[in-house]
């Protein structure tokens, strides 16, 4: 396949990185949630442990940045994967324990992690030039193809692993796999970034450009309308339409395998239609999504209206991504990297605070209703915004 044709080894150990990341990242999503019900005070804090972890992602991404610009990417990588274990372990902890305090900690430091591994496809689009950028991104996304097969599989098989401790199993599952990365990211040959004295334009520059801007747009109301939908997911279909796990845990795998299968070619599909159209596309998917949902309450509905939303979402998420790669020069983009990533999980923390408190008050269809404003602005940033990749900075 053409998306594996010249493909470096440190892009292969991105896209084997995220693979792992996404597998942990597909067990918090999976089960999260139902332990946050187990062990919350109070209904409105269910979904808290999965939105601290959005928060995390957002607090991390510009120190990350920073970081990376100092002392290299292979350093900070290593540093994120290991927040990730502990943090995985520490929220079996907190479920042994039976304690909430210790399960919101430790998804807080989860979620630093996480928030490192957002430069996995950045430190790709960065090894090449112009609509390029689209594959690279779009070739570390596809290793959330894996996960998508290996994080349901755990969530649903392990769920009692441990006796008399519902979920702690799925969790030092993920903390192991996830300690598989250490090894791969330390083999990474990534250059150090050379220090220019030209810093290049301000931020305030980027947030002038249109295309910049409906990018940025793209991505980050993209990753909220999927955050906000698929976090009350698991609640919808276990606590109220009374589906098993192995249900639950089917509707989130194909969602994920949605999710990353189209990186086989949404890449290519951005350097032959342009990324404008294949934002559209996403778009489309997420209306699509919405009215499946609408529509009823049984599996195959949970499921269609998932498989929608993941497909939404990377045509949304990737080609948001490549326009900000592509908008900033290389001594920009540590900055303009590192700002983007803290818009969009700003916006994605929000989302995922607000989903738990939406169905437990608002129910299920309400929701629906309310992801169609954020698609609408979706719209009109790309009619005014125009987004499009070029082989050089504009």
């Amino acid at each position: 396949m053409k998306i594996f044709t010249g493909v470096s080894g440190n892009v292969w150990r991105m896209g084997a990185s995220q693979a792992l990341m996404m597998t942990v990242m597909n067990v918090n999503l999976t089960n999260t949630a139902l332990v946050g019900s187990l062990l919350a005070p109070s209904p409105w804090l269910i979904t808290l442990p999965v939105s601290i972890q959005f928060i995390a992602v957002m607090v991390a991404t510009i120190p990350a940045s920073l970081l990376m610009a100092h002392f290299g990417r292979r350093l900070i990588f290593l540093i994120g994967v290991l927040m990730v274990a502990i943090g995985a372990f520490g929220q079996a902890l907190s479920i042994l324990t039976e304690s909430f305090a210790p399960l919101v900690i430790s998804s807080f430091l989860l979620g630093l992690g996480q928030g490192v591994a957002q430069f996995y496809r950045y430190a790709a689009a960065d090894a090449v030039e112009g609509a390029e950028k689209a594959k690279a991104v779009s070739f570390v996304l596809l290793g959330g193809l894996a996960s998508a097969i290996i994080g349901p599989e755990i969530a649903y098989r392990t769920v009692d692993l441990l006796p008399n401790s519902l979920y702690a199993g799925c969790f030092i599952v993920t903390g192991l796999v996830q300690m598989i990365a250490i090894p791969i990211i330390w083999g990474l040959d990534i250059p150090p970034v050379k220090r220019q004295k030209q810093q290049g334009r301000s931020i305030a520059k980027f947030f002038q450009m249109p295309s910049f801007l409906s990018g940025l747009i793209a991505a980050a109301l993209g990753y909220c309308i999927m955050t906000f939908l698929m976090t009350a997911t698991p609640l919808q279909v276990v606590d109220v339409s009374r589906l098993s796990h192995e249900a639950n845990a089917r509707v989130i795998q194909w969602h994920v395998v949605a999710m990353f299968a189209p990186s086989l070619f949404s890449g290519m599909l951005i350097v032959k239609f342009g990324v404008g159209k294949l934002l559209w596309a996403g778009l489309a998917c997420y209306v699509a999504a919405t009215i499946i949902a609408l529509s009823g309450t049984s599996f195959y509905i949970y499921l269609g209206a998932l498989i929608f939303l993941g497909i939404g979402w990377n045509f949304l998420y990737v080609g948001g991504s490549s326009v900000i790669a592509n908008s900033a020069s290389p001594e920009e983009r540590g900055r303009v990297q590192g700002i983007a990533d803290f818009c969009i999980f700003s916006v994605v923390a929000t989302a995922s605070m607000l989903s738990g408190m939406a169905h437990s008050e608002l129910g299920w269809a309400v929701m629906m209703m309310i992801a169609f404003a954020p698609i609408f602005l979706i719209a009109v940033a790309l009619i005014i915004g125009r987004p499009k990749l070029t082989n050089q900075p504009a």
